[in-house]
């Protein structure tokens, strides 16, 4: 069970649009994880000192009645719409106070262990900035390979899904890129501003974290409502690579 008696080492940080998210058709047998399960994981499975933060991205009544009345949320934020990823996460990161600030999508199971694996990987060394249980090679502007698999290894950039960075090291950034609103590319861009500043990205692999992305929104072609205005994800994912590729010409470095 959570230790929230002392000041928290991580700080969980989750932005939600929905309490629970809408099904993909095309896969509809697969289970839907949602922000419960997550909550419920990071309190049952999680033993260092941590501290749970939930930023509400929408007017979901039922979402707002489960942050504010649920004890097990420490903190929370409740938009009256949907402000981004980037902007979601970094409004979550302005009521942290943990060593490590833990992003976390609201569809990902975490078992015990997972997250002191990670916190320990973190915290070994002052040049390591950002962990997480997944990563991958990038070049112009997409994955080419994963990394990690069988072993702690570095990685151009660490999955979204779920990744920790030191908190001072987040600040001195000044947090994620809210260009990228609504979603797409600002943690693969942290993972390229880290690197920039000299310090390392690590995947740590065969940890009990499981991410249930069939029902996420880049799972299937739709259309993503954020601050009064409309944008078909296909045509999102075409701009926000455009505006990566041009921040980031000429930095591939390892």
């Amino acid at each position: 069970m959570t230790d929230t008696a002392s000041s928290p080492k991580i700080s969980f940080i989750i932005p939600v649009l929905h309490l629970k998210r809408p099904k993909n058709v095309a896969r509809f047998f697969m289970p839907r994880y949602t922000v419960r399960e997550v909550v419920r994981d990071l309190t049952d499975n999680v033993s260092l000192a941590s501290e749970i933060i939930i930023v509400c991205n929408g007017t979901d009544s039922e979402l707002r009645d489960f942050v504010e009345k649920d004890a097990r949320i420490h903190k929370f934020c409740i938009n009256k719409v949907n402000v981004g990823v980037a902007r979601g996460w970094n409004m979550g990161a302005e009521l942290a106070e943990g060593e490590a600030l833990c992003f976390v999508n609201d569809d990902v199971e975490i078992g015990k262990g997972s997250m002191e694996a990670l916190y320990t990987a973190l915290m070994q060394s002052p040049a390591i900035g950002q962990v997480g249980p997944r990563g991958a090679k990038w070049r112009n502007g997409q994955h080419v390979a994963l990394v990690g698999e069988e072993q702690t290894e570095e990685a151009d950039a660490v999955s979204g899904f779920l990744f920790m960075i030191r908190e001072p090291l987040f600040r001195e950034i000044g947090g994620f890129d809210v260009r990228y609103t609504p979603a797409g590319f600002e943690e693969v861009d942290m993972s390229y501003e880290i690197r920039r500043r000299g310090h390392k990205c690590l995947v740590v692999p065969k940890l009990a974290v499981h991410h249930h992305h069939h029902h996420g929104v880049s799972a299937y072609r739709s259309s993503v409502d954020y601050l009064g205005k409309s944008i078909d994800t296909q045509a999102l994912h075409e701009r926000n690579r455009e505006y990566f590729l041009k921040k980031w010409k000429g930095f591939d470095a390892a």
